[in-house]
């Protein structure tokens, strides 16, 4: 049977009733205005689209342009067109700035439907013009405008400089991570504080995230406080704003703890608490540390307890231990000794209730 284009009359295959070229002529891949205006932040890296989304060069931009037009089907950047497959689009681009303007030059290839067997070349030129402006978040931010206050303060003591220093520099990389992604993950203001340091921030919710990636790092408790500080009137409703307070663990490094029956020195206290022994390790988490802690089964001994000592002698019944204030020889019994504790090695240990307990200082 003799098959016609009902367009052109032109006797050969047909998709729709059409030949290839009016097929191709009749349908399109992707819809594009000849101008956008483009509105984008002169204070930090985002533009408008809808709502305001982050950028890192003017491709960034013309490509999401280009994808929302796509619709549903996957728009797919390339240097050489290749065969197409259905429900993806291909795109080569040239860009030239014109004062003023970037001009766009776009070349498209692909199949407009899925059951089509005709693929569609197009090209379209268009105009990216640059309007600028402050985004809502950097208003905000430049503006002293917070939503939380986020609090890091050591459990039984005041932070030390360096551990103010760590935790500035851990909390601006945190939020650095999270403003890729949302543009009210700012820090307002850093307040150093007699005890601590404070962290005004744009989100209640990556202030809370923050809290729990420190904590999740660095042991301690987490509380969360909410004072009224006005009235929202265009959502129309009142405004709270909300401290976070990140009491961090009171075990870290360099503190002896008596544990399972055994004295052990912190050696590291990030992620999980390292406790060590010479050869010994044990890697144990912070919240079993802390509930242990609770409940009576691990012990902090203070520094004031210590004592320091040598190994005078060591055998398979147990060790002597000399005391380096009294030079008196205490033994050791073998369930309390660690691998690699050996004749001449510096201890430190303590006493409870006749019993002596070493640790590797």
């Amino acid at each position: 049977m003799t098959m016609f284009c009902y367009k052109c009359g032109k006797e050969a295959p047909l998709t729709d009733g059409l030949c290839a070229a009016c097929y191709t002529s009749e349908h399109s891949l992707i819809s594009l205005k000849q101008r956008y205006n483009v509105v984008a932040c002169r204070t930090c890296d985002s533009f408008q689209m809808e709502e305001w989304m982050p950028f890192t060069n003017v491709e960034d931009i013309m490509e999401r342009i280009m994808q929302r037009a796509a619709g549903k089907d996957k728009l797919v950047f390339v240097e050489d067109f290749s065969e197409p497959v259905h429900e993806v689009i291909q795109c080569m681009y040239a860009m030239t700035y014109c004062e003023e303007y970037w001009r766009i030059e776009a070349r498209f290839f692909g199949y407009d439907d899925p059951f089509s067997d005709v693929p569609i070349r197009e090209n379209h030129d268009f105009e990216l013009h640059f309007k600028f402006t402050v985004c809502p978040s950097c208003s905000k931010k430049y503006g002293g405008y917070y939503e939380a206050i986020l609090q890091i303060r050591r459990d039984g003591r005041y932070l030390t400089k360096e551990e103010k220093d760590h935790y500035l520099s851990e909390v601006t990389r945190l939020s650095d991570a999270e403003l890729e992604t949302f543009n009210m993950a700012f820090i307002t203001q850093v307040l150093p504080k007699k005890e601590g340091i404070d962290f005004q921030m744009g989100s209640i919710k990556v202030a809370k995230k923050i809290a729990r990636a420190l904590q999740s790092l660095y042991g301690g408790t987490i509380a969360e406080s909410h004072r009224l500080a006005g009235f929202d009137r265009q959502a129309g409703k009142e405004r709270y704003r909300t401290t976070i307070v990140l009491r961090l663990s009171q075990f870290e490094e360099g503190l002896f703890v008596l544990y399972e029956g055994r004295l052990w020195k912190i050696a590291h206290a990030v992620g999980k608490l390292l406790l060590r022994n010479f050869a010994e390790e044990r890697a144990v988490d912070f919240k079993k540390v802390e509930k242990d802690h609770a409940s009576g089964a691990l012990e902090i001994v203070g520094e004031p307890l210590m004592r320091d000592g040598m190994i005078a002698s060591r055998d398979e019944a147990g060790a002597e231990m000399l005391t380096l204030d009294s030079y008196e020889t205490i033994p050791l019994s073998p369930e309390i000794m660690a691998e690699g504790m050996s004749q001449g090695e510096p201890v430190r240990f303590f006493e409870r209730n006749g019993i002596y307990y070493a640790v590797s200082p």
